[in-house]
């Protein structure tokens, strides 16, 4: 990223471009979604648990 200051700048415009970038981070900022999933219980190797469970003809 790049960001240009002018040599006309005063503190009052820096201050609402640092503003508006912070506001535009948030809203670009990727969600966490474990917190809305939970956490698996301990089942060990997950490709063998997937064998086991889908295997019809086990």
């Amino acid at each position: 990223m790049v960001i240009e200051i002018n040599r006309t700048a005063t503190s009052a415009t820096l201050q609402h471009s640092l503003a508006s970038i912070r506001a535009n981070r948030a809203k670009n900022r990727k969600q966490n979604l474990s917190e809305f999933l939970g956490a698996l219980p301990h089942i060990g190797d997950g490709l063998e648990f997937q064998n086991s469970v889908r295997n019809e003809w086990n």
